[in-house]
């Protein structure tokens, strides 16, 4: 592995200790897709369906976050649905710039639908925050270089508009959760600062992308989230382009709490920090439930 992606996740490992779970059940082997940093989440007790895979892309609005991150949601996925579930380290802005992350992504999935001997018609796609963004890019992406497209995909509390025009952003409401309009404002700085990025293309903010053809999309939406808005926003422009989409609220959770622990982001005295609020949101269970029937519905095709 490149020394700098190295350092990267070395760095974000340290940044996010505190969420970084090791869960029972699974085994976790690390690995490379064409030059893309993976870590695999695989049964312990066994696959029981090697032919199928699912791709999973972490949010962190892409300057933050790792695939180690993603466990609690690659454990319940590789579980439910008794495959190998591979998470990207994909690079990082400023570092590197946009378009490093969409880049890799291709890369690895070209790597599983070429050498690594997957079939496109087995293959999920799922990611959450701007990892959502980045499954419908990879999707979109692909379908522009000729390439065959997964079964399908999955969006957990999207992040798709760099340009922040999207409304709940300023729903005084849900700003008072844990993702803030002064956090999404800094993540959207921070991808831009290298220069020469359009806060409006399509790439890194698919709500204005042409979503013609794409593979069927489950977009997950947490009503107390500031991003909200942006999975609503996509789900009716892929549906007006013609895909098939289903849009799911789960009204009382915050932003990618398919990923959450015990902890949660507070603000005492107005800074932020990581809290151990004694419990695990029931509803991550129940949506990574609702991606595995969303996978078995379009594999099964």
């Amino acid at each position: 592995m490149r020394p700098e992606l190295l350092e990267q996740i070395a760095r974000q490992e340290q940044f996010f200790a505190a969420l970084i779970s090791t869960p029972a059940g699974v085994v976790f082997e690390q690995d490379m897709l064409d030059e893309v940093p993976v870590e695999w989440t695989i049964p312990a007790g066994g696959v029981s369906a090697p032919d199928r895979v699912i791709l999973y892309l972490h949010g962190g609005g892409y300057s933050n976050g790792l695939a180690k991150w993603a466990r609690r949601a690659t454990a319940r996925l590789a579980l439910g649905l008794g495959c190998r579930v591979a998470a990207a380290d994909y690079r990082l802005a400023p570092r590197f710039p946009f378009p490093a992350a969409h880049e890799d992504v291709l890369a690895a999935y070209r790597h599983l639908i070429g050498p690594g001997g997957y079939s496109p018609a087995r293959v999920a796609l799922a990611g959450d925050s701007a990892g959502g963004a980045l499954v419908v890019s990879l999707m979109a992406d692909a379908r522009d270089n000729g390439l065959p497209l997964p079964a399908c995909g999955m969006l957990n509390s999207l992040w798709a508009d760099i340009a922040l025009n999207t409304p709940s952003l300023d729903d005084p409401v849900r700003n008072g959760f844990d993702i803030r309009r002064s956090m999404v404002e800094g993540l959207s700085a921070t991808l831009l600062s290298t220069g020469g990025v359009d806060p409006r293309d399509p790439r890194h903010s698919p709500v204005y992308r042409d979503l013609r053809g794409l593979s069927p999309l489950l977009l997950q939406a947490a009503g107390r989230d500031v991003c909200h808005d942006d999975s609503v926003r996509l789900a009716a422009n892929a549906r007006a382009d013609g895909v098939e989409v289903r849009l799911t609220e789960y009204a009382d959770v915050e932003h990618i709490w398919i990923l959450n622990g015990t902890h949660r982001i507070q603000y005492p005295n107005g800074q932020m920090r990581w809290v151990d609020v004694g419990v695990e949101p029931p509803e991550a269970q129940t949506a990574v439930d609702e991606m595995c029937d969303w996978v078995r519905q379009h594999m099964s095709r």
